[in-house]
């Protein structure tokens, strides 16, 4: 089947040393991590950022899991890593200051 999650994103190939599940769940954890925000009205901003990229996260892992029958392969998985990276990459950390002390 071609690309049934996500015909818009490319799949990415895995890197050496990788797996598809593994590519998946650092996708997961890079769009949901975001730097503190710098100041309290900084961090409305933060926290509507974080909602979205939740919702993201969400969505993604309803695309994987959406096929009852048919169980979700590597393209598949990857598909849906592009689409996330990329969905959240729009989401950038920069519409708020950070905190000093937050890498």
């Amino acid at each position: 089947m071609e690309d049934r999650l996500s015909p818009a994103a490319p799949a990415l190939v895995v890197p050496p040393g990788s797996t598809p599940l593994r590519e998946f769940c650092h996708a997961v954890a890079t769009a949901l991590a975001l730097p503190a925000p710098a100041t309290l009205r900084d961090e409305v901003t933060y926290l509507r950022i974080t909602r979205d990229r939740a919702r993201l996260v969400l969505l993604a892992c309803r695309r994987i899991l959406a096929d009852r029958e048919i169980e979700a392969d590597d393209r598949d998985v990857m598909a849906a890593v592009a689409s996330l990276r990329s969905e959240a990459a729009q989401l950038a950390d920069d519409q708020y200051d950070h905190h000093p002390l937050s890498s």
